[in-house]
């Protein structure tokens, strides 16, 4: 049987979610990028509701006696489809230039670190942050220093 997710543990949880997107988000808002701190954290906390919800879901209906069928990687294959298209939908092409794939790619781990949130993998959470804000942001700056065809890090979408 499957013990339900307390409400302290929902709201903390969500709470890591939300500051683990905030941490990128505030990274991508420093470079006046169009997806920035709202959008993480929305996404963020998207990811880590959808997994608690589906998670105590399946608690609830055991506890009643019926049967329910809760596989971790068919919840994590839902969100990830849908934060497929939302990352597919930060990423524009204007004749050659491809622009939006790296906040593409950042709002798809906000997700990975929402799921993480959401079945209580704080430590992967974090680690996902910080290895999240080094390659968009300090590797970001090591990119424009290594390339002559961008001016600066805000070229780096």
């Amino acid at each position: 049987m499957l013990p339900p997710i307390t409400e302290q543990e929902v709201v903390l949880r969500l709470l890591a979610a939300a500051a683990c997107a905030a941490v990128i988000g505030l990274e991508r808002e420093v470079k006046h990028k169009d997806v920035g701190l709202r959008t993480y954290m929305l996404v963020c906390l998207g990811a880590a509701a959808f997994t608690i919800l589906i998670y105590n879901m399946a608690a609830h209906l055991l506890g009643l006696g019926l049967e329910a069928d809760v596989e971790p990687a068919r919840i994590v294959q839902g969100i990830v489809a849908g934060l497929g298209f939302l990352g597919g939908g930060a990423i524009l092409q204007k004749g050659g230039d491809v622009s939006g794939v790296a906040t593409g790619a950042g709002i798809w781990m906000s997700g990975a670190m929402g799921i993480a949130c959401g079945f209580g993998f704080y430590s992967t959470a974090l680690i996902l942050t910080i290895i999240t804000f080094i390659v968009l942001g300090l590797i970001g700056v090591l990119r424009a220093k290594f390339r002559s065809d961008i001016d600066s890090d805000q070229d780096n979408c």
